[in-house]
């Protein structure tokens, strides 16, 4: 794959490159790609003289410009992260870190075997590495699975599992504690094949006896009137201990259902 222009300025830090990012943000005209040009131009400034930070960037841009050439879905960064990762300097159109806070993932998971559906570049899984006893992750996004794998080995973390997999052809070789289902349960490119009735059998057959389902709707105006037949089928499966609506992040995180629920 030729190098873009954009990858060209992570090769080594310039000035050129702060005006180049921040003018595709001034300049951008659709609102998720202004605000994706926008971290880029923050965490590119955050770069300077952290030589082994800008490879890995390198690294993981490439990464992104590949899923953008090579992979044919819904692009969910809008040519960004769509995740945030503050310990490798990524600020991401939703906030990993808020999110984690918002509902409670490290006194949940606390020592817990933790499987995520749909990781995209696994960075909720790589954020709560130093709660759990082990997380596994699976996106069907090869490219964004090599992210989340690079950015384990940069942070040396040794917990965190992350695979290219279908939730459909996902074969658990182990019950888990908890699974995490963050706005998985359809999704907007048709990749999620099963009916909701066959995905929350899934989720609940994964997990050991009462073990948790913690789950995020997609944003109520994308749920719309259909939400209410996710919730029918998620109490089929699960006790539902907690529900409530989040209010942190960005515009992407705000007004999303968490549940959590025991298996039945």
């Amino acid at each position: 794959m030729k190098k873009s222009k954009t990858l060209g300025y992570y090769d080594r830090y310039s000035i050129a490159g702060l005006f180049y990012f921040f003018w595709k943000a001034v300049s951008g005209k659709e609102k998720l790609r202004k605000r994706s040009m926008l971290n880029r131009f923050r965490d590119y400034q955050g770069l300077n003289d952290q030589g082994d930070l800008l490879a890995l960037h390198r690294q993981i841009n490439g990464l992104l410009e590949k899923a953008a050439s090579e992979w044919n879905s819904y692009d969910y960064g809008e040519g960004y992260f769509y995740q945030s990762f503050q310990k490798v300097g990524i600020s991401g159109l939703r906030i990993t870190e808020q999110r984690v806070r918002a509902m409670n993932l490290a006194q949940r998971l606390k020592n817990r075997r933790v499987l995520e559906i749909g990781c995209n570049t696994g960075f909720v899984a790589l954020s709560v590495a130093d709660t759990v006893e082990n997380i596994s992750g699976f996106d069907i996004n090869p490219c964004l699975v090599q992210i989340g794998q690079a950015v384990a080995e940069y942070l040396k973390i040794s917990n965190v599992s992350l695979l290219t997999s279908s939730f459909e052809a996902f074969q658990p070789d182990r019950k888990y504690d908890v699974v995490l289902s963050f706005a998985n349960h359809d999704t907007y490119d048709g990749n999620t094949k099963q009916s909701l009735q066959d995905y929350f059998l899934k989720c609940r057959n994964v997990l050991k006896t009462n073990g948790l389902l913690l789950f995020e709707s997609h944003p109520p105006q994308l749920e719309g009137d259909g939400f209410k037949n996710v919730c029918t089928i998620i109490n089929e499966f699960f006790i539902v201990q907690e529900k409530k609506v989040l209010s942190y992040g960005t515009f992407l995180d705000r007004g999303r259902t968490f549940i959590v629920g025991v298996r039945k």
